[in-house]
């Protein structure tokens, strides 16, 4: 049986029904009106992300919704969930809230905080150790903040595995004397970075890295460089066996070698608590030469640095300003708007009506050029922001760089640019990773920065890590990457701000992959850097690598120092190369690798010449002739009739003139 309301029972349901609706009219909402199903929580973010805030909600459709910020609304917020923009430290503790509405009426939400966190602070730095060989070493970092990680570096070069806050050498060695160690303390918001700490293995003195004889000019500087293990060493240098006054580091540097010092012998005796141990000696020749200004380059040739037989491409700038190009085109390396597979056909780079070039340069997968009236544009790969433009994107087309100034020199290295402008001051972009940018950071920039403390700087030159700047007053600064000694400053340490050479006196400065080249206002050539396959030309005995730069030839008049070798052309106009020969890079039609400097076949009256990344080479002669060998896997050798892979005699590119 249907029990049914009584009459008082249907009056009380009226009654409420109608308080219902009355509340509804006088609330403005209707029976579907917005609501809140769930609320917005609370969030926490770290500087430079964001957050997302989110809501549930049930009601009629359609509904809007306008997120508010501390009750104030986010213009165009309109959207059911929010992302706020990038987190700034006046971000924390503000308070989020959403109102919705339909015809039926509007309901706002809870109000949700957002906790902002910072990048981590250092509470504790790294201490300085010293152990006997064979001891262990720890170093300790401690940090505050969220989502913490770590990372050691050793001499500035990141520690496969290191991510914790202690970093421990089990067994000590002698090559690890004079380490120094570093750590990053990382969070989504950023990072920080301790002090140096310093590993001292003890043992007796050894000296690791001989001095090696040389040939300066007479007015010109000659240096001599030691590297020794065995902890809190003492150096004294000795010429023909007797002390040289104050000559107590690591380095000795004569500022203007002298006739007197022709044929002296130099050598380095290294001194601790443990023992002694001398240096084999080193011969200084010192010839008679005037300075000879270097013949200005009526055109030039760039070849990339990539490490990859298939990825390498060639540019000339001519000496009518065009630029032309061949060989991988992928990325747009070659500037001519659209990209394309590797080709040997001759191509131009755009460049704005009107316009002539001045210089250019290739990088890995990068090209710079530098206009007449001192504009610099960008084009290829950009990966690094090493394109200079504010963001990540390739190009190819060749594309200004905004720049403070005009520009007086450029240069490309593997993934970031160097540039030096008419006021003397170096700007850089790009990877970042071991200091190449020069501005005391690691953070690479997509948009130039200035490097640190340089002033009078006319031209600039990059290698795979490094950089280097050649002053008004013919001195040599140098940064980045140092594994090798590139830097040249004797350390073997990365080098994040400008660091001096030692050399004065020069005109001419070029960066190869891990070693660097300076030609002297006499002619004399320096050489410093990685040796490992002969590439300085110091012949049989002679150190693996030269962290300090060496006289090692006379009459030099260009140089193109490569990955794996080095190539130069004399005042003779006869190229000579020394190195690993793979794919016939030296030019003397064979393969074998020499640790001397040797004649490149078929170049006569050469004024210029350049070393690509994967062992090829080109020379230009004063008929504007192009000449190239080596590789050919991306046809950047620019001859059709060369069928195979390399060729090891130098052929000339048909149908092109670099001076017509």
């Amino acid at each position: 049986m249907t029990k049914t309301l009584s009459r008082r029972g249907r009056l009380l349901a009226g009654l409420l029904l109608c308080a219902h609706a009355l509340a509804g009219c006088l609330s403005g909402a209707g029976p579907e009106a917005p609501t809140i199903t769930e609320q917005p929580k609370d969030r926490i973010g770290f500087l430079g992300a964001t957050v997302r805030f989110d809501v549930g909600v049930s009601g009629k459709p359609p509904m809007t919704f306008q997120w508010l910020r501390n009750g104030q609304a986010i213009q165009g917020a309109t959207g059911i969930t929010y992302v706020t923009d990038f987190l700034t430290a006046a971000d924390d503790g503000a308070k989020f809230s959403v109102r919705v509405t339909n015809a039926q009426g509007t309901a706002t939400s809870n109000e949700a905080t957002v906790k902002v966190n910072g990048p981590p602070v250092l509470t504790t730095q790294p201490v300085s150790v010293t152990v006997a060989a064979g001891a262990s070493a720890s170093f300790t970092v401690a940090a505050t903040g969220e989502s913490l990680s770590y990372q050691w570096l050793r001499d500035e070069v990141p520690i496969a595995g290191a991510n914790s806050a202690t970093y421990t050498i089990s067994a000590t060695a002698a090559a690890d004397d004079g380490a120094v160690f570093r750590a990053y303390a990382l969070n989504p918001a950023g990072f920080v970075v301790s002090a140096p700490a310093v590993l001292t293995v003890t043992g007796a003195p050894a000296v690791v890295v001989q001095p090696v004889g040389q040939t300066v000019a007479a007015g010109e500087p000659a240096i001599f460089s030691v590297r020794a293990t065995g902890g809190n060493l003492a150096y004294q240098w000795q010429r023909n066996g007797v002390d040289i006054a104050g000559a107590t580091a690591a380095t000795y540097r004569i500022s203007a070698a002298a006739a007197a010092d022709d044929n002296a012998s130099f050598t380095a005796r290294v001194t601790n608590a443990q023992g002694n141990a001398t240096s084999s000696a080193a011969l200084l020749r010192v010839t008679a030469a005037a300075v000879s200004p270097l013949p200005a380059l009526a055109a030039e040739v760039s070849l990339s640095r990539s490490t990859s037989t298939g990825n390498s491409f060639t540019l000339v700038r001519r000496s009518d300003g065009v630029i032309s190009g061949w060989g991988y085109n992928v990325e747009g390396q070659l500037g001519t708007g659209t990209a394309s597979l590797a080709s040997d056909t001759i191509v131009q780079a755009v460049l704005p009506a009107g316009r002539r070039a001045t210089a250019v340069t290739a990088g890995f997968n990068h090209a710079l050029a530098l206009l007449d009236n001192g504009d610099v544009l960008a084009w290829g790969f950009n990966d690094n922001g090493q394109l200079g433009l504010g963001d990540v994107l390739p190009r190819t087309t060749p594309t200004k760089v905004t720049l403070p100034r005009p520009a007086v020199a450029v240069a490309a290295g593997r993934g970031f640019s160097v540039v030096a402008l008419d006021d003397g001051r170096v700007f850089t972009w790009g990877s970042n990773t071991i200091g190449q940018l020069g501005d005391g950071a690691r953070e690479a920039s997509v948009s130039p920065v200035q490097a640190t403390g340089l002033t009078g700087i006319v031209a600039v030159a990059a290698g795979t890590a490094h950089a280097l700047a050649l002053g008004s007053d013919g001195r040599v600064w140098a940064w980045g990457a140092n594994a090798s000694g590139q830097v040249g400053d004797g350390s073997f340490k990365a080098a994040l701000v400008p660091v001096a050479t030692g050399l004065v006196e020069i005109a001419r400065i070029r960066a190869g992959g891990d070693h660097s080249a300076a030609v002297s206002r006499r002619r004399s050539l320096y050489l410093w850097g990685e040796n490992a396959d002969g590439q300085l030309g110091l012949g049989s005995g002679a150190p693996g690598d030269l962290g300090a730069p060496a006289g090692v030839s006379q009459a030099v008049v260009d140089v193109a120092p490569g990955t794996r070798m080095t190539l130069l052309v004399g005042s003779d106009g006869l190229a000579r190369a020394t190195g690993a020969n793979d794919s016939g890079s030296l030019g003397d039609g064979g393969t074998t690798a020499r640790n001397t400097f040797g004649a490149v076949s078929v170049v006569s009256a050469g004024i210029t010449v350049g070393a690509g990344g994967q062992s090829f080479a080109a020379a230009i002669t004063g008929s504007g002739t192009l000449f190239m060998w080596g590789d050919n896997g991306s046809k950047q050798l620019g001859n059709p009739a060369i069928t195979s892979g390399s060729t090891s005699t130098p052929t000339a590119v048909p149908n092109f003139d670099a001076i017509p």
